[in-house]
């Protein structure tokens, strides 16, 4: 799981543009997906890069410092390099969005964790 942490956060990224995508009735080819969700995907991975994500990788410091990395730099290089608008409410709806999720399921993952950690799962059988 610690491996492939970053595919979660992709998985936020990707559904945060596939929502919004279809709530604003973009056509929804590949290549219109991938050109709205590329300012976001670049900012992530400068953000991996940036907070050495992998070194803790299910921290909600990472999480932080991952949502607040792909918020920002995402709307900036939306902005300035895509061309493409940001109006208040969308900056917003972004930060909340990959605040939430980016954190919320490290929260989750962190949660399991510990009660399999301390014997206080439930069995299947």
């Amino acid at each position: 799981m610690k491996r492939f942490f970053w595919v979660l956060d992709t998985i936020v990224v990707m559904s945060f543009v596939v929502i919004g995508r279809d709530n604003h009735g973009l056509e929804a080819g590949w290549s219109v997906t991938l050109r709205v969700a590329a300012p976001f995907l670049i900012a992530l991975a400068i953000g991996i890069i940036g907070t050495r994500a992998w070194l803790k990788p299910l921290g909600v410091v990472t999480g932080l410092g991952l949502a607040a990395t792909t918020v920002v730099l995402g709307l900036l290089f939306r902005r300035f390099i895509f061309d493409a608008g940001i109006a208040t409410t969308f900056m917003i709806l972004t930060a909340a969005w990959m605040t939430v999720w980016m954190v919320g399921w490290r929260l989750v993952v962190n949660l399991i964790v510990r009660l399999f950690a301390n014997g206080k799962a439930v069995s299947a059988a």
